[in-house]
């Protein structure tokens, strides 16, 4: 769908720091969180501003005014390609030398008042506002003297559009003041995350400078706005608003189908009403049939397909509802999508409210462009959340409302996109290295087959030299012997469960093991425990708590719900001990630091909690990289399979889920969870040294 809210946006963020000048210590927080809420897709919407799959975020040191200027100008040529709006931010060091009024920003190797090693922003805007095919242009600027950012009156009025152009910019501070601890860039990024109640379905120049104004304390937060093309779709905007919920049209129509819908309907005629989504759908189809009735032309057609949209998420809402009923869940919402779009990369954000209503409204109006009305990412979505309820996708029910959303094609293509999909998650390898009895590399590894949750075959795999090689060949021939009874079964093996002495997790990434090729590459390979299997008496006491925070955990919907431990809290083993027994960290735990060898630190943590995450590079995971881990929360612990798998292939830029192949993780979730305890009941436990809770 075209409009001003679903329009391509491209957005790049340069934050240099200035070997001149005094180092900006928050400098790569505030760029990295105005660069991730411009990126969300709930809020700014923006995709990286450079092609090739680089990411839209430059910071650091060693960025030269050379550099700065060749990426703004690859950038503006990226925006015109493809006839997107360009969000530029600068944050840093700025100066206007001597008397002029024309802002320039410092980089490496730029020296205060020296105009020939620095960036002139204001010349830069204007190129991007004048360049052809770029659909307008958005500043933000967080630095001193600000305020001498916009382009001259004189380039904005004529140039090579002749003044149909379009720009708006947010600066930290009037010309002469100065901006201090990037509080600008800071306090917008939390004004775009929680919205603005009262305001629009859209977030604009004005309406931020005014909020930035009632919060900002020292520095006059300064606003600019030209818009000299009367054919644009819509005014320019930084951000959507937070604040705008779901079921805008009052029944079960969502936000992307209200923006639509306005904006389309009023191309075609100001004074006409949009239709509410009641799911007795008489206004919708008395909408469709007004627009009939009116003589073809492209504005009618666009409102026409709107129309239809919502006609489609209606009745598929009204459908699941019916169909799934008391069965529909948040988290299995959250399982289908995560199966759909998992293999097409894309990733909704991690503030994402997964409603039936959001998620429905997301398909139908934000498709690809080679889904031509939506009804194939509908269809399929419906499908697999079905399977995912255990639905049978032979029910009539399911082909009557493919008829109803005008879609039997699309529908059956999904039903065998389900099956395909979803095939691969009945079959799974455990293969366990609990039998060591000294918490080091053992003698021999236990692999169970399980078919749908169940265990189908057990067998035992001598490593020969019980060190690290002989176990990972160990592995390597239990996978052989799980692939031929997946061949037999004529079902794929996707995921292998790894179940690890608190040691061994700590030196051993067995996902980079194989001979011929990765194991992380061919399986998605899950980190486990290995001493829930043979639990002492102080881990069984603890059993219900740590499955409460499992439960805990697999229903949070906003975030990522990790408790992240520092250094400082780590420092004296007796004091954490107590805060663990009090019950302070009732979440997944994290580690911002590498715990090196400290097995001792692992085997108390993991006693109290289901998922611990710890950084393997020596630099850690500090807080600032936190927001990686938030918007690819629901997507977990596969993205960090993917992750690696991007890694080792080069491929993926610096995006979100980059920052995560920089992650280890024990997952016992909820199925792990229930095969310990099956592992007890029916087999005799192997005795390991008392490693539980020490």
């Amino acid at each position: 769908m075209s409009g001003a809210t679903t329009a391509r946006r491209h957005v790049l963020v340069v934050a240099p720091q200035c070997a001149s000048m005094t180092q900006l210590i928050r400098l790569e927080e505030a760029a990295t969180g105005l660069y991730e809420v411009l990126t969300d897709p709930a809020l700014g919407a923006c995709e990286p501003g450079l092609p090739s799959g680089r990411s839209g975020l430059v910071t650091g040191d060693n960025v030269t005014s050379a550099a700065v200027r060749e990426l703004v100008h690859e950038a503006i040529g990226y925006a015109a390609q493809r006839q997107a709006a360009l969000v530029l931010a600068f944050l840093g060091h700025g100066f206007a030398p001597g008397r002029t009024s024309t802002l320039h920003l410092m980089c490496d190797d730029s020296t205060e008042d020296l105009r020939h090693d620095s960036v002139n922003v204001s010349d830069l805007l204007s190129v991007a506002v004048d360049h052809p095919g770029v659909d307008g242009v958005l500043g933000l600027i967080d630095t001193c003297h600000a305020g001498g950012a916009p382009p001259a009156a004189e380039d904005l009025a004529g140039g090579a559009r002749g003044g149909r152009s379009r720009i708006g910019l947010l600066m930290a501070a009037s010309l002469g003041q100065s901006a201090v601890d990037l509080a600008f860039s800071r306090h917008l990024t939390e004004i775009l995350r929680a919205g603005r109640p009262g305001e629009g379905r859209v977030l604009g120049v004005i309406t931020l400078r005014d909020a930035l104004r009632t919060v900002i304390v020292g520095q006059t937060v300064t606003g600019f706005d030209y818009d000299g093309d009367n054919s644009a779709d819509g005014p320019l905007w930084v951000a959507r608003n937070a604040r705008i919920a779901e079921g805008l049209l009052g029944g079960l129509g969502g936000r992307l189908a209200s923006d639509e819908l306005t904006e389309a309907l009023a191309a075609v005629d100001r004074g006409m009403a949009v239709p509410d989504a009641a799911p007795d759908l008489r206004a919708v189809l008395q909408c469709r049939e007004g627009l009939l009735g009116l003589r073809p032309s492209p504005a009618r057609e666009r409102a026409l397909r709107a129309v239809d949209a919502l006609l489609v998420a209606v009745r598929t809402v009204t459908f699941v509802r019916g169909w799934i009923g008391g069965d529909l869940t948040t988290t299995r919402i959250r399982r289908a999508l995560h199966i759909m779009l998992a293999a097409e990369r894309r990733l909704p954000s991690g503030d994402a409210h997964l409603t039936d209503i959001a998620v429905i409204d997301e398909l139908a109006f934000n498709h690809p462009d080679t889904d031509r009305d939506g009804r194939r990412a509908v269809a399929r979505f419906v499908a697999l959340l079905g399977h995912v309820c255990g639905k049978d996708l032979g029910d009539p029910e399911l082909r009557s409302w493919a008829e109803r959303i005008e879609a039997p094609v699309e529908v059956n293509d999904a039903i065998e996109h389900a099956v395909r999909r979803t095939a691969g998650r009945r079959l799974g390898l455990v293969v366990s290295l609990h039998s060591t009895l000294t918490g080091d590399w053992p003698e021999v590894l236990d692999g169970w087959l399980l078919l749908d949750g169940a265990m189908i075959h057990h067998e035992q795999f001598p490593s020969g030299t019980a060190d690290r090689r002989g176990v990972e060949n160990a592995v390597e021939d239990a996978v052989l012997w799980a692939e031929e009874h997946a061949r037999t079964l004529d079902l794929p093996l996707k995921r292998l469960d790894l179940a690890v002495p608190s040691g061994l997790l700590l030196a051993w990434r067995p996902e980079e093991a194989g001979v011929a090729m990765l194991l992380g590459i061919r399986y998605e390979v899950r980190l486990h425990w290995s001493n829930r299997l043979t639990p002492d008496a102080v881990l069984r006491s603890i059993e219900p708590v740590v499955a409460e925070r499992w439960d805990s955990i697999a229903h949070c919907q906003v975030g990522a719900p990790v408790d992240w431990l520092a250094h400082e809290d780590l420092a004296d083993p007796h004091v954490l001990r107590g805060h663990l027994r009090n019950g302070r960290y009732t979440r997944g735990i994290g580690l911002t630091q590498n715990p090196g060898t400290d097995a001792r630190l692992m085997e108390m943590l993991l006693a109290y909690t289901p998922v611990l995450l710890w950084p393997h590079a020596p630099d850690g995971f500090p807080q600032e990289r936190h927001g990686h881990l938030d918007r690819s929360w629901w997507a977990m612990p596969g993205a960090l399979a993917r992750a690696y798998r991007d890694r080792w292939r080069g491929v993926g830029g610096a995006g979100a889920d980059a920052g995560l192949a920089d992650l280890r993780a024990v997952w016992d979730d909820e199925d792990w969870l229930r095969f310990c305890r099956f592992f007890r009941t029916s087999t005799p436990p192997t005795r390991t040294r008392d490693e539980g809770t020490s």
